[in-house]
């Protein structure tokens, strides 16, 4: 791999965090490159997993010098730009701080019961029986409760 290229590259994430990077600026930062050289390492470093390239949609519109400046893959696509992957970047990010996120306790507890409840939206039911169970409260476990009864329903284990 070449180190000139990967330095390149690290130099404009930390310019520009998460942005495309241009290959027609890395091409012109490493203007000794050959086109063949430098295509085939960008070719190599999306292959490794940690980059990933912008395919052009529709590169029959651009000039063949705008197509001069992209990286052919052989099967018709054409890419002007990459960019790292997240998981790549992550060991040069800051450590979180503060307390909510993904950190460990973070968010509302899970639910202890072996059922899981989930909101119910777009069920419409009559206005009289709504009012009802706003009054009773604890409306899952009352239509729960009703429909085990009714149709002999039995919980999951």
């Amino acid at each position: 791999m070449n180190n000139k290229l990967l330095q390149a590259i690290q130099a404009e994430i930390r310019k520009h965090p998460g942005t495309p990077i241009l290959l027609s600026d890395l091409r012109v930062k490493l203007f000794g490159l050959s086109k063949a050289v430098f295509d085939a390492e960008i070719l190599a470093l999306a292959k490794s997993g940690k980059y990933f390239l912008t395919r052009h949609f529709h590169p029959a519109s651009s000039t063949e010098q705008e197509k001069e400046m992209m990286i052919p893959d052989g099967a018709g696509n054409y890419y002007f730009a990459i960019n790292p992957r997240g998981d790549a970047e992550l060991s040069q990010n800051a450590p979180k701080t503060g307390r909510g996120g993904s950190r460990e306790g973070a968010g509302r507890p899970a639910v202890k019961t072996k059922i899981k409840r989930v909101p119910l939206q777009g069920a419409r039911v009559p206005g009289w029986l709504m009012d009802w169970l706003k009054v009773e409260g604890n409306t899952g476990k009352k239509i729960e409760a009703a429909l085990i009864a009714h149709y002999g329903l039995t919980p999951p284990a």
